[in-house]
């Protein structure tokens, strides 16, 4: 099972725990070397060249989640591309702190002195678990520490550093200083309850990303106790004696004991990306990276290896090397998404940024003041609007929520099998147009079962002639080894009933009659029953590497899929797990270090084993070796020349036979291909004692070319089926659908992928044109030979879908090709060589089960469980959360450029400004939330994967989501807030303009000191009222009373709208009548009647030393009181407010689906929730005392939170009905064209 890197730890020692056993001559310079560290430290974390690459906006929640999928190799590759300077003096003092060339002493001193070191008693059994204990406590964790997950103070703390958030800080604070306490106060309040929030989601969305970092963490094969174990690479401690094999990533830095032709691909370190030939003694005493170590993170590419933990963590070259360059990598870690977002609120902040300075110019030149708050300091007042339009002009969530989103998909994969191990992938996987698959275990199940086996033989020495023989594996139940092998022409339907029949009845067919794979068989096919044995004897010991085991009543096969299937036909032939007594293995030992290992070039894998004159049945008097040989059919049939025949005694002998041979051979394998058959050809190579000691001096590729050229004797063709995944071919379907194009490109021979391939429908039955060799993309047909020019290249991959006999460059070929038409491609790999096509691709895929580290260390996504279904179900995925991230970046900027334009209008209009900045605040950061959230969680499309690919280079906001979506909605939302704030000021106050609200109340003026002071002592002010017991307009006033010399407040002063009421008037209540009469009774000094007979203070009327600092009239009107006009002004803006929010939040409706909103308005039950919340906030922020005093809003009449929604709702309205008729109208038409 695949887990992934889980996530590092940090390893806070920065010594070298080893010195005091091995200082190299370094701890004589122990301050000269500290001093040295710590400049070159210094330099290379504050260079000019890395510092640079911060981006100038907002990054740091993209940076801190990062932090989970940073890995050590990821810092130092990263490094040597962006600044490969930083990357050398880095290596460099790793290298002087540490020395790992051939004459340091790890390289140079005898392994009895290191295992003493360390205490590792015998290289036989390993560690005693007290000794691992010991070891970690006193050399570390096996952890590198490159990215530190942040406390969630820390993150806390940091949503209080962007723009915006420090924008709004300081409008608190200078609220606070101008003494508008509870403004300020709630300016805090909601920045901490966003910031909370915020904190949470990114806490949630970064443990996600440390949850799926630790799914697949590499494992190591070790030696402890005495035992075998595969233990996760971060539990390995120094002393420990590991096991390398082609394909492992190597856990920590080693000295080798053991090599059998190990190669390792050191390039992460030295930059060759050649691999480096391994040796027991330093080859070159002078190489910065001594043969006879291996170092962590380094990835083994050929042989096998037993070697000695010598540094774990931090003090390995890659943990040296990697401390000193982390923070280099911890910068810029946007997708390319977040870039566009970026760049897109950049653009939309500037252009806001203008119209805001142009708007601030405007109010301080035309002294704007809010009549909702007549007393306020103005230029606070011009600076809360200020906020207000840079609160709605700034998109500054945008990135964090993006982020957050991928992380959360990225988790919703992960329930899928997909672990995503780069973040990019996720959105990448959305515009995938071309899928590269494997065949093995992707395309089909992965559980080979050998169900065939065609030997070829003469009946006697006199014989020249071969002849074919067919057998049959059966049944073919999986895994389970009971069973048998039988002559072709016995199984018929019958017999194949009868003997499930006993199979299922518990028998292992193992003394049937007619099981030539039975060890007792004595009947008439005698001689075939040697044969089929001595093929299957072969395989057997051959196939040491794959075992199989009996594991809660269930048959498992550990290893590879194709051996393993030889494996459990060498079990119906009595060998491995029905063995009885002696095993094979003990009888011919295998001479491991002749063994000539299977790699994807040479298809073939060789085993050399010891033996006593025979093998099996057959007599090899003289010779003690000999060399067992599986591959790939068209490889070996020009080197097979001879078959097994018999004697005139009946005994099993080897003879040379005729041409025919290759022919025969070739016919047989075209049957077995034909029927989708992985087929491999068993041969072997008896070995004199000579031909054993030229093959010690030889290296791989020579020992291979020594033994084919002796001649092989050809035992048999073993044919494996391996059935399609159940869902591939409705995936391909449904990937045709959405104009994904599938190839399948495998090692397998071409009929067999061929047949394959129809199974499943990526090529039709009379589409074999389809189907080509990969030596067709070289020059003459010759896979020796260069490849073909790109252009001839382009033409072969643009037609064809299946790629057979595939060798690793030929992935990369093929990818680059597909790139260069066009194609964004995902690529599917699971071995070592397998790493430059995965690292090619767009988004490379590795095996989370049969995948090498190194391949999963290349790879963008991870399949969990190897499936091809489970990479389409993951594009589906990323189309559904890239498709979900435009509706709510739509949303959003909609929204938000909808605030802008109806602020901006209703400045120009001079009417009042539809919301203030803490309503906008309040708005943004507290109702868009829901609807935003909701929208991350839409469900897909029913067309997802019916529409074609996007292309790569497309931005997030379409030309069609500017034009059907962003600009209508801002338009029709702007048109209904002001036209909201409109009527609510005609309904509330009788006008329409900041002017004629300034203009319904009168002032008088003092000038002390040469400062004049404005108080009011007068206002008239229009409401349209609608009740059970009136229905019509009223006059209402504030008036100043000179005999208790206080402002007072009457509402229905008069009924109708009267423009010039009088004191007198005859509309005017009896009550404000009875009033002015007895107060002519009461001589009062310094009253004076204005022109329409309304009381006012006079110039002896004042008090020294005000509330304000200046003297004041007594009696008129404190800076606290709130006069009519601005009450009723503050109402109409609470209807534009509730209009606002309701926009925003019907938005939400529309914008999920081009569809119209009533065919989708059930699919997701988180809207309505979302949106629910939103509309219960917005009425208790209208209705609630105390919160609606903070947000400056009153509670509204249910015919004026009528009149907001209607406009809300003719916003959703023409939303659905013009754009969205305009958009499928163009669709229509295209479709027409087409």
């Amino acid at each position: 099972m695949s887990r992934s890197q889980s996530n590092i730890s940090e390893h806070t020692s920065t010594e070298n725990k080893h010195s005091t056993f091995y200082d190299d001559g370094a701890t004589s310079k122990a301050g000269e070397t500290h001093s040295i560290v710590a400049s070159i430290s210094k330099n290379i974390l504050h260079k000019t060249s890395i510092s640079g690459y911060d981006d100038v906006l907002e990054l740091d929640v993209v940076q801190r989640l990062s932090l989970n999928q940073l890995s050590p190799e990821g810092v130092i590759e990263w490094s040597k591309v962006n600044d490969n300077e930083c990357f050398m003096i880095a290596r460099e003092s790793a290298q002087f702190q540490q020395p790992t060339h051939g004459k340091s002493l790890f390289a140079t001193d005898t392994i009895e002195n290191i295992m003493k070191v360390f205490g590792l008693n015998s290289l036989d059994t390993g560690l005693t678990d007290e000794q691992v204990e010991q070891n970690r406590l006193k050399y570390g964790e096996n952890a590198i520490n490159v990215g530190k997950s942040e406390s969630i103070i820390k993150i806390f703390i940091s949503q209080y550093t962007n723009f915006v958030i420090a924008l709004l800080i300081a409008a608190a604070i200078v609220s606070l200083a101008l003494g508008n306490i509870v403004e300020g106060i709630s300016i805090l309040t909601i920045i901490t309850i966003n910031a909370t929030v915020a904190t949470y989601m990114e806490k949630s969305a970064s443990n996600v990303l440390a949850k799926l970092a630790s799914m697949a963490s590499p494992v190591c094969k070790v030696l402890r106790n005495g035992e075998v174990t595969i233990i996760d690479s971060k539990d390995v401690v120094v002393g420990d004696v590991v096991f390398l094999a082609t394909g492992d990533c190597v856990a920590a830095d080693m000295r080798l004991t053991e090599v059998v032709e190990l190669h390792i691909n050191e390039a992460l370190l030295t930059g060759e990306s050649e691999d480096v030939k391994k040796t027991l003694l330093p080859s070159d005493p002078d190489s910065p990276f001594s043969s006879n170590l291996v170092f962590s993170s380094t990835s083994v590419t050929n042989g096998m290896g037993k070697a000695i933990v010598t540094h774990v963590g931090m003090d390995t070259q890659v943990g040296k090397i990697a401390h000193q360059l982390k923070k280099a990598s911890q910068k810029s870690k946007m997708t390319p998404l977040q870039r566009g977002l970026n760049k897109l609120g950049g653009l939309i902040g500037i252009i806001s940024v203008i119209i805001l300075v142009v708007i601030v110019l405007v109010a301080l030149i035309f002294n704007y003041s809010d009549p909702t708050k007549p007393n306020d300091n103005r230029i606070l007042t011009i600076l809360l609007l200020a906020v207000g339009f840079a609160v709605s002009s700034i998109p500054e969530g945008l990135p964090m929520i993006v982020t957050i989103s991928l992380s959360l998909g990225a988790n919703d994969m992960a329930a899928c099998n997909a672990n995503i191990r780069k973040l990019p992938a996720v959105e990448t996987l959305g515009c995938c147009s071309a899928i590269c698959s494997d065949k093995t275990g992707t395309l089909t199940q992965g559980k080979m079962t050998v169900v065939s086996l065609i030997t070829f033989v003469t009946d006697s020495l006199s014989s020249k002639s071969p002849v074919a023989r067919h057998f049959k594996f059966f049944p073919t139940l999986g895994f389970d080894p009971r069973g048998g092998i039988f002559p072709e022409q016995y199984l018929t339907p019958a017999t194949t009933k009868e003997l499930l029949e006993a199979a299922e009845g518990g028998d292992n067919l193992r003394a049937h009659e007619q099981n030539l794979g039975s060890p007792s068989y004595a009947g008439p096919d005698i001689i075939d029953s040697k044969r089929v044995r001595l093929a299957m004897l072969a395989s057997y010991l051959n196939s040491y590497g794959s075992t199989l085991s009996h594991e809660d009543g269930k048959y498992k096969v550990v290893g590879n899929m194709s051996e393993g299937a030889l494996v459990v036909g060498a079990a119906k032939a009595g060998f491995g797990a029905l063995e009885d007594g002696i095993y094979a293995h003990d009888i011919y030992p295998r001479l491991s270090r002749l063994e000539i290992p299977f790699s994807s070039s040479r298809k073939m894998m060789i085993t050399v084993h010891a033996i006593k004159g025979s093998f099996g049945d057959l007599g090899l008097s003289g010779f003690s070796g000999i060399a067992l040989i599986k591959g790939a059919p068209d490889r070996l049939f020009s080197y097979c020349n001879q078959v097994i025949s018999v004697d005139g005694k009946g005994k099993l002998c080897h003879m040379g036979v005729d041409d025919n041979l290759a022919k025969i051979m070739s016919d047989a394998n075209s049957l077995l291909s034909k029927n989708a058959y992985r087929v491999l050809l068993l041969a072997i190579c008896p070995l004199i004692a000579e031909d054993l000691e030229n093959l010690e001096r030889l290296e791989s590729s020579d020992r291979q070319e020594y033994i084919l050229g002796k001649k092989l004797i050809v035992l048999g063709l073993t044919g494996s089926v391996d059935p399609p995944r159940s869902g591939v071919k409705e995936a391909i379907v449904s990937c045709s659908q959405a104009g994904v194009r599938v190839l399948m490109i495998t090692g397998d021979q071409k009929d067999t992928a061929t047949a394959i391939a129809k199974q499943i429908g990526i090529i039709a039955e009379t589409e074999d044109s389809l189907s080509r060799e990969c030596r067709e993309l070289h020059i003459g047909g010759d896979h020796s030979m260069p490849y073909l020019e790109d252009a001839e290249i382009d033409e072969i991959t643009s037609k064809s879908n299946v790629f057979s006999r595939a060798q690793p460059e030929d992935k990369v070929v093929i990818v680059n090709s597909l790139k260069r038409q066009g194609y964004l491609t995902a690529m599917t790999g699971d071995g070592v060589n397998d790493a430059p096509a995965l690292k090619q691709a767009d988004i490379g895929v590795a095996m989370g089960i049969n995948g090498t580290e190194v391949a999963k260390s290349s790879a963008e996504m991870v399949l969990l469980d190897d499936n091809f279904c489970t990479i389409v179900s993951a594009i589906k995925c990323g189309r559904i959360i890239y498709s979900n991230i435009q509706k709510f970046v739509s949303f959003l900027l909609g929204t938000n450029i909808g605030e802008i334009l109806y602020l901006t209008i209703a400045v120009i209009i001079s009417t009042l400004p539809p919301v203030e900045a803490l309503q906008i605040l309040f708005l943004n950061l507290m109702t868009d939330g829901c609807p935003a959230v909701a929208l991350s969680r839409e469900p897909a499309d029913e067309n997802i994967m019916k529409i074609p690919p996007r292309p790569k280079s497309q931005p997030l906001m379409t030309k069609d989501w500017w034009i059907y979506g962003n600009l209508p909605h801002t338009i029709f939302e702007a048109a209904a807030v002001v036209g909201t704030i409109v009527l609510g000021l005609y309904v509330c106050t009788g006008v329409y303009t900041i002017g004629d609200l300034h203009s319904q109340c009168k002032y008088v003026t003092f000038k002390h000191d040469n400062v004049e002071t404005k108080y009011m002592y007068y206002c008239q002010s229009y409401e349209l009222r609608f009740t059970s017991s009136y229905k019509g307009w009223v006059t209402n006033i504030n008036y100043w009373d000179p005999v208790d010399k206080k402002m007072h407040t009457f509402l229905g002063a008069a009924m109708g709208r009267v423009y010039n009421l009088r004191p007198d008037s005859a509309e005017i209540h009896q009550e404000i009548k009875n009033s002015f009469i007895a107060s002519k009774l009461v001589v009062i000094d310094g009253v004076e009647n204005d022109e329409m007979g309304w009381y006012r203070p006079g110039k002896s009327q004042v008090v020294p030393k005000g509330k304000n600092g200046y003297y004041q009239p007594i009696g008129a009107a404190a800076t606290d009181f709130i006069n009519i006009t601005a009450r009723q002004a503050k109402r109409a803006r609470t209807m534009s407010f509730v209009a606002g929010v309701w926009c925003e939040m019907l938005r939400a409706y529309t914008v999920r689906s081009w569809e119209y909103f009533y065919k989708v308005f059930n699919r997701n039950p988180w809207m309505h929730l979302a949106c629910s919340i939103s509309a219960t906030m917005t009425f208790a922020a209208t209705a609630v005392p105390g919160l609606s005093d903070i947000l400056h809003c009153l509670p509204l009449s249910w015919w004026q939170y009528l009149i907001a929604i209607i406009f809300a709702a003719l916003t959703m309205l023409l939303d659905e009905i013009i754009p969205k008729y305009l958009y499928h109208s163009k669709l229509s038409k295209q479709a027409a064209l087409q």
